[in-house]
Protein backbone atom coordinates (compact mmCIF):
# COMPACT_ATOMS: atom_id res chain seq x y z
CA UNK A 1 0.00 0.00 0.00
CA UNK A 2 2.85 2.39 0.85
CA UNK A 3 4.41 1.81 -2.56
CA UNK A 4 1.09 2.43 -4.28
CA UNK A 5 0.58 5.62 -2.29
CA UNK A 6 4.10 6.86 -3.02
CA UNK A 7 3.45 6.35 -6.73
CA UNK A 8 0.23 8.37 -6.48
CA UNK A 9 2.03 11.22 -4.71
CA UNK A 10 4.91 11.24 -7.19
CA UNK A 11 2.57 11.44 -10.19
CA UNK A 12 0.61 14.29 -8.64
CA UNK A 13 3.67 16.29 -7.58
CA UNK A 14 5.42 15.77 -10.92
CA UNK A 15 2.46 17.18 -12.85
CA UNK A 16 3.15 20.59 -11.28
CA UNK A 17 -0.48 21.55 -11.68
CA UNK A 18 -0.92 23.49 -8.43
CA UNK A 19 -3.44 26.27 -8.99
CA UNK A 20 -4.70 29.30 -7.07
CA UNK A 21 -6.31 28.57 -3.65
CA UNK A 22 -9.81 27.23 -3.84
CA UNK A 23 -12.69 29.01 -2.16
CA UNK A 24 -15.73 27.92 -4.09
CA UNK A 25 -14.75 24.58 -5.64
CA UNK A 26 -18.09 23.19 -4.60
CA UNK A 27 -20.44 21.56 -7.07
CA UNK A 28 -23.85 22.95 -6.08
CA UNK A 29 -26.85 21.40 -7.78
CA UNK A 30 -28.28 24.63 -9.18
CA UNK A 31 -29.77 23.33 -12.39
CA UNK A 32 -26.94 24.33 -14.73
CA UNK A 33 -26.83 21.99 -17.69
CA UNK A 34 -23.70 20.95 -19.52
CA UNK A 35 -22.89 19.58 -22.94
CA UNK A 36 -19.87 18.36 -24.90
CA UNK A 37 -18.74 21.94 -25.45
CA UNK A 38 -17.71 22.41 -21.82
CA UNK A 39 -14.49 20.47 -22.42
CA UNK A 40 -13.75 21.60 -25.98
CA UNK A 41 -10.70 23.55 -24.78
CA UNK A 42 -8.97 20.44 -23.41
CA UNK A 43 -6.39 18.24 -25.11
CA UNK A 44 -6.68 14.44 -25.38
CA UNK A 45 -4.60 13.79 -22.24
CA UNK A 46 -6.74 16.12 -20.14
CA UNK A 47 -9.95 14.56 -21.45
CA UNK A 48 -8.62 11.13 -20.47
CA UNK A 49 -7.94 12.38 -16.92
CA UNK A 50 -11.56 13.54 -16.62
CA UNK A 51 -12.85 10.25 -18.05
CA UNK A 52 -10.86 8.29 -15.47
CA UNK A 53 -12.31 10.49 -12.72
CA UNK A 54 -15.85 9.55 -13.76
CA UNK A 55 -14.97 5.85 -13.85
CA UNK A 56 -13.25 6.00 -10.46
CA UNK A 57 -16.23 7.77 -8.86
CA UNK A 58 -18.57 5.00 -10.02
CA UNK A 59 -16.28 2.44 -8.36
CA UNK A 60 -16.08 4.46 -5.17
CA UNK A 61 -19.83 4.22 -4.60
CA UNK A 62 -19.06 0.98 -2.74
CA UNK A 63 -16.48 2.58 -0.47
CA UNK A 64 -13.59 5.02 -0.67
CA UNK A 65 -9.91 5.13 0.20
CA UNK A 66 -7.74 8.21 0.62
CA UNK A 67 -5.58 7.18 -2.35
CA UNK A 68 -8.73 7.21 -4.51
CA UNK A 69 -9.50 10.75 -3.39
CA UNK A 70 -5.91 11.93 -4.03
CA UNK A 71 -6.10 10.58 -7.56
CA UNK A 72 -8.74 13.26 -8.29
CA UNK A 73 -6.27 16.11 -7.77
CA UNK A 74 -5.18 16.52 -11.43
CA UNK A 75 -8.75 16.25 -12.76
CA UNK A 76 -10.19 18.70 -10.24
CA UNK A 77 -7.40 21.15 -11.02
CA UNK A 78 -8.20 20.85 -14.73
CA UNK A 79 -11.87 21.53 -14.02
CA UNK A 80 -11.02 24.49 -11.82
CA UNK A 81 -8.79 26.06 -14.49
CA UNK A 82 -11.38 25.44 -17.19
CA UNK A 83 -14.18 26.88 -15.05
CA UNK A 84 -12.10 30.01 -14.39
CA UNK A 85 -11.46 30.35 -18.13
CA UNK A 86 -15.14 30.01 -18.99
CA UNK A 87 -16.07 32.48 -16.23
CA UNK A 88 -13.41 34.96 -17.48
CA UNK A 89 -11.79 35.23 -14.05
CA UNK A 90 -8.35 34.53 -12.64
CA UNK A 91 -9.62 33.52 -9.20
CA UNK A 92 -11.85 30.55 -8.30
CA UNK A 93 -14.63 32.62 -6.73
CA UNK A 94 -17.95 34.09 -7.77
CA UNK A 95 -21.31 32.69 -8.87
CA UNK A 96 -20.36 32.38 -12.54
CA UNK A 97 -17.23 30.40 -11.66
CA UNK A 98 -19.19 28.19 -9.26
CA UNK A 99 -21.81 27.50 -11.94
CA UNK A 100 -19.14 26.58 -14.50
CA UNK A 101 -17.36 24.30 -12.02
CA UNK A 102 -20.65 22.63 -11.12
CA UNK A 103 -21.40 22.02 -14.81
CA UNK A 104 -18.03 20.36 -15.32
CA UNK A 105 -18.53 18.14 -12.28
CA UNK A 106 -22.01 17.18 -13.42
CA UNK A 107 -20.73 16.37 -16.94
CA UNK A 108 -18.74 13.46 -15.47
CA UNK A 109 -21.28 12.47 -12.82
CA UNK A 110 -19.16 13.91 -9.99
CA UNK A 111 -21.82 16.34 -8.71
CA UNK A 112 -22.70 13.88 -5.91
CA UNK A 113 -19.25 14.21 -4.36
CA UNK A 114 -19.05 15.50 -0.81
CA UNK A 115 -18.40 19.25 -1.03
CA UNK A 116 -15.92 19.34 1.84
CA UNK A 117 -14.02 16.43 0.30
CA UNK A 118 -13.69 18.26 -3.04
CA UNK A 119 -12.36 21.39 -1.31
CA UNK A 120 -9.95 19.33 0.81
CA UNK A 121 -8.61 17.40 -2.19
CA UNK A 122 -7.89 20.63 -4.06
CA UNK A 123 -6.25 22.13 -0.96
CA UNK A 124 -3.97 19.11 -0.56
CA UNK A 125 -2.90 19.36 -4.19
CA UNK A 126 -2.14 23.08 -4.17
CA UNK A 127 1.35 22.70 -2.66
CA UNK A 128 3.67 19.68 -3.03
CA UNK A 129 4.78 20.10 0.60
CA UNK A 130 1.27 19.23 1.80
CA UNK A 131 1.30 15.90 -0.02
CA UNK A 132 4.82 15.22 1.20
CA UNK A 133 3.75 15.75 4.81
CA UNK A 134 0.75 13.49 4.26
CA UNK A 135 3.05 10.79 2.90
CA UNK A 136 5.29 11.07 5.98
CA UNK A 137 2.27 10.74 8.28
CA UNK A 138 0.93 7.68 6.49
CA UNK A 139 4.33 6.02 6.27
CA UNK A 140 4.54 6.22 10.07
CA UNK A 141 1.13 4.57 10.50
CA UNK A 142 0.35 0.89 10.86
CA UNK A 143 -1.52 -0.74 7.94
CA UNK A 144 -4.71 -0.61 10.02
CA UNK A 145 -4.30 3.08 10.79
CA UNK A 146 -3.67 3.88 7.13
CA UNK A 147 -6.76 1.96 6.06
CA UNK A 148 -8.88 3.99 8.48
CA UNK A 149 -7.72 7.37 7.18
CA UNK A 150 -10.30 7.58 4.40
CA UNK A 151 -11.39 11.22 4.51
CA UNK A 152 -9.47 13.95 2.62
CA UNK A 153 -11.01 16.45 5.04
CA UNK A 154 -9.41 14.66 8.00
CA UNK A 155 -6.13 14.45 6.10
CA UNK A 156 -6.28 18.20 5.50
CA UNK A 157 -6.90 18.89 9.18
CA UNK A 158 -3.90 16.77 10.17
CA UNK A 159 -1.62 18.60 7.76
CA UNK A 160 -2.92 21.97 8.93
CA UNK A 161 -2.15 20.99 12.53
CA UNK A 162 1.44 20.18 11.57
CA UNK A 163 1.92 23.34 9.52
CA UNK A 164 0.40 25.53 12.24
CA UNK A 165 2.67 23.93 14.84
CA UNK A 166 5.72 24.54 12.65
CA UNK A 167 4.66 28.15 12.17
CA UNK A 168 4.44 28.63 15.92
CA UNK A 169 7.86 27.02 16.44
CA UNK A 170 9.42 29.21 13.77
CA UNK A 171 8.10 32.44 15.29
CA UNK A 172 11.08 34.55 16.46
CA UNK A 173 11.53 35.60 20.08
CA UNK A 174 11.41 39.29 20.96
CA UNK A 175 15.21 39.42 20.92
CA UNK A 176 15.38 37.68 17.54
CA UNK A 177 12.61 39.91 16.15
CA UNK A 178 14.69 43.00 16.91
CA UNK A 179 17.49 41.66 14.69
CA UNK A 180 15.22 40.88 11.71
CA UNK A 181 15.41 42.96 8.56
CA UNK A 182 12.24 44.78 7.47
CA UNK A 183 11.67 42.16 4.74
CA UNK A 184 12.08 39.27 7.23
CA UNK A 185 9.64 40.96 9.60
CA UNK A 186 7.13 41.36 6.76
CA UNK A 187 7.41 37.65 5.82
CA UNK A 188 6.89 36.62 9.46
CA UNK A 189 3.82 38.83 9.79
CA UNK A 190 2.34 37.46 6.54
CA UNK A 191 2.88 33.85 7.68
CA UNK A 192 1.16 34.55 11.00
CA UNK A 193 -1.78 36.27 9.28
CA UNK A 194 -2.13 33.34 6.86
CA UNK A 195 -2.29 30.98 9.83
CA UNK A 196 -5.02 33.03 11.50
CA UNK A 197 -6.98 33.31 8.26
CA UNK A 198 -6.87 29.52 7.91
CA UNK A 199 -8.25 29.12 11.42
CA UNK A 200 -11.07 31.59 10.73
CA UNK A 201 -11.96 29.85 7.45
CA UNK A 202 -12.19 26.46 9.16
CA UNK A 203 -14.35 27.92 11.92
CA UNK A 204 -16.63 29.66 9.41
CA UNK A 205 -17.09 26.42 7.48
CA UNK A 206 -17.78 24.41 10.61
CA UNK A 207 -14.52 22.54 10.13
CA UNK A 208 -13.47 19.84 12.58
CA UNK A 209 -10.54 17.52 13.20
CA UNK A 210 -12.44 14.57 11.81
CA UNK A 211 -15.30 13.63 9.51
CA UNK A 212 -18.14 11.92 11.37
CA UNK A 213 -19.49 10.34 8.19
CA UNK A 214 -16.27 8.95 6.73
CA UNK A 215 -13.82 8.36 9.61
CA UNK A 216 -13.69 5.24 11.77
CA UNK A 217 -14.63 5.39 15.47
CA UNK A 218 -11.08 5.07 16.81
CA UNK A 219 -9.88 7.79 14.42
CA UNK A 220 -12.61 10.12 15.69
CA UNK A 221 -11.66 9.27 19.28
CA UNK A 222 -8.03 10.10 18.53
CA UNK A 223 -9.07 13.43 17.03
CA UNK A 224 -11.05 14.30 20.16
CA UNK A 225 -8.38 13.40 22.72
CA UNK A 226 -5.75 15.32 20.75
CA UNK A 227 -7.94 18.43 20.63
CA UNK A 228 -9.36 18.71 24.17
CA UNK A 229 -8.24 18.16 27.75
CA UNK A 230 -8.42 14.71 29.37
CA UNK A 231 -11.27 15.89 31.63
CA UNK A 232 -13.36 17.15 28.72
CA UNK A 233 -12.69 14.02 26.67
CA UNK A 234 -13.96 11.88 29.57
CA UNK A 235 -17.04 14.10 29.87
CA UNK A 236 -17.78 13.60 26.18
CA UNK A 237 -17.44 9.81 26.53
CA UNK A 238 -19.63 9.76 29.63
CA UNK A 239 -22.23 11.95 27.91
CA UNK A 240 -22.46 9.57 24.95
CA UNK A 241 -22.86 6.53 27.23
CA UNK A 242 -25.46 8.35 29.35
CA UNK A 243 -27.46 9.20 26.22
CA UNK A 244 -27.63 5.56 25.12
CA UNK A 245 -28.50 4.47 28.67
CA UNK A 246 -31.41 6.91 28.74
CA UNK A 247 -32.60 5.72 25.34
CA UNK A 248 -32.71 2.12 26.56
CA UNK A 249 -34.68 3.18 29.64
CA UNK A 250 -37.27 4.92 27.49
CA UNK A 251 -37.60 1.87 25.22
CA UNK A 252 -38.33 -0.37 28.25
CA UNK A 253 -41.07 1.90 29.59
CA UNK A 254 -44.58 0.61 28.83
CA UNK A 255 -46.58 2.71 26.41
CA UNK A 256 -49.36 4.87 27.86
Amino acid sequence: MIGEYSGTISKIVDRGMAQAPSHEDRPPDNGVTSGPEVTDDLNAEQREVLRQDAERWRRMSNGSHLDDWLAYIPGLQIRRSLAMRHAHTNTPIGKLYADEFAALMRADGLHTMDKRAVTAVLWLGEEPARLQWLQKIRNAMTPGQRSRLNSPHSARCRIEQILNAKTQQSKPTEEEAERLTPMEKLKTEIAEKDRKIGQLERAAKGGSLFDLRLDRADDIATGIVNAVSEHKAKQIAQGILAWFKEQKKQQRRPAG
